[in-house]
């Protein structure tokens, strides 16, 4: 195996566990928050801003009858909350409530943004630049494969 050939195997590998330990972190923050992950999943999509019931089920990847059980279960505890669009008044939209969702969920994550701060401290300018260009690469793949996935019938 040529060298390049070995440092993209390991690169893909290393993807691989970062994404199980993504998955997993996911999973133990929810139960820390008191949430079920497609809950917190959910509740990630919306901290971008908000979506229509229909915009959030997307995303999520789950049936607009299961989103409205997410938005039903994050309302009742407060961390996001149903408004009329401003453009088009027929339509809902679900915003998070940034002070109450930040006061639970956020330090939840602190400790792990703490040390990724950390870490960054490790890289020049041009060195963080270069990992975030790979990053924004590696979020457009995944969208698109995402996309794939949910297109094709299931076998």
């Amino acid at each position: 195996m040529s060298r390049r050939a070995s440092l993209v195997a390991g690169l893909l590998e290393e993807l691989r566990k970062t994404n199980v330990l993504s998955v997993s972190m996911s999973q133990a923050a929810a139960v820390r928050i008191g949430i079920n992950t497609t809950d917190l999943h959910c509740l990630n999509l919306l901290s971008e801003g908000p979506l229509t019931a229909s915009e959030l089920a997307r995303r999520a990847g789950i049936t607009t009858a299961s989103v409205t059980g997410v938005i039903d279960r994050l309302e009742s505890v407060g961390y996001v909350r149903r408004e009329r669009d401003d453009a088009d008044r027929r339509k809902v939209v679900v915003t998070v409530d940034v002070q109450r969702a930040g006061a639970d969920v956020a330090p939840v994550f602190a400790p792990l943004i703490k040390a990724w701060r950390a870490s960054l401290g490790d890289y020049n300018d041009e060195e963080l630049e270069l990992i975030t260009g790979f990053l924004r690469r590696t979020q457009a793949l995944f969208q698109d494969e995402v996309e794939q996935m949910r297109s094709k019938p299931t076998p």
